[in-house]
């Protein structure tokens, strides 16, 4: 009796003994099952943290981006502004410069302050043969050209401006408010001067291009629009061919004696100036 119960024992304990095995077996394999997720969720956690610090440097260098290239417009935008107001400002100093001069050229004004006008290049000149082209004291090369005399070029009792030049330069007359070109030099055959003949100035071409063969024509106006009196008088070869040849004298299209033209142009000469620069 007593044995059965030892052996009976004996197996209750062995069966136990199993049993807590089994639930140790059973309990570490939750424990580890437990710590691998919770592994992973720490990794998962890291992994995420790492995925947000990664986007917020992304987000952080887009923006960075996004700003220099916003500062970059800015700054562009900020020298076009710059330079638009710069071309605006001479714009509108060019068009309030043009506003003063034309509001003083508004009211009347003396021929000596148009000319001076013309001079410090405010206004411009209307050309004698197209009303429509301006000539400025800046279009002409000041190498080739001066700044001549005032003369009474046209009896008005007002001065002229004379501009010294090639061919004897440009004559400026100053009348209705405006400064208008009264004789201009047209190479070889319209070399332009002046002289005092008779107790009247008058404007003279000259053309001595060719030997054997001078001609002079003078005008004289009183006032720049109204001629009055007009003369010419040559020196040229009967035979064009023979330049050693008799020579003929002619005023205003009649032939006269030597004598009568050698008077006519000492007199004429003695008093001319040349404005040739």
């Amino acid at each position: 009796m007593n044995r059965c119960k030892k052996i009976a024992i004996s197996v209750c304990v062995f069966m136990t003994a199993l049993n807590v095995v089994a639930c140790g077996q059973a309990t570490g394999d939750e424990v580890v099952n437990t710590d691998e997720p919770s592994t992973r969720q720490q990794e998962s956690s890291v992994q995420t943290v790492e995925g947000t610090d990664l986007e917020i440097k992304e987000d952080e260098t887009a923006n960075a981006d996004e700003s220099s290239g916003n500062q970059q417009e800015s700054s562009m935008q900020t020298v076009e502004s710059k330079n638009l107001e710069t071309e605006e400002d001479k714009t509108i100093g060019a068009e309030e410069s043009n506003a003063q001069t034309g509001e003083n050229i508004g009211t009347e004004m003396t021929t000596e302050e148009l000319l001076d006008l013309f001079i410090n290049g405010s206004i411009s000149a209307i050309s004698s043969e197209d009303s429509t082209s301006a000539l400025y004291i800046t279009d002409l090369d000041m190498d080739s050209y001066s700044i001549g005399e005032r003369v009474d070029l046209d009896n008005d009792g007002e001065n002229e401006l004379i501009i010294c030049g090639p061919y004897g330069g440009i004559y400026l007359d100053a009348r209705d408010n405006k400064v208008y070109e009264f004789a201009v030099g047209e190479g070889d055959a319209l070399v332009l001067s002046y002289v005092v003949y008779n107790g009247s100035t008058w404007i003279m071409h000259s053309n001595r291009m060719n030997t054997g063969y001078e001609a002079y024509h003078m005008e004289k106006f009183e006032g720049a629009d109204n001629l009055v009196a007009e003369m010419s008088f040559y020196e040229e070869l009967v035979d064009e061919d023979n330049v050693e040849g008799e020579e003929k004298y002619t005023l205003n299209g009649t032939e006269i004696s030597y004598d009568e033209y050698f008077e006519l142009c000492s007199k004429i000469f003695a008093t001319e100036e040349t404005t040739t620069k």
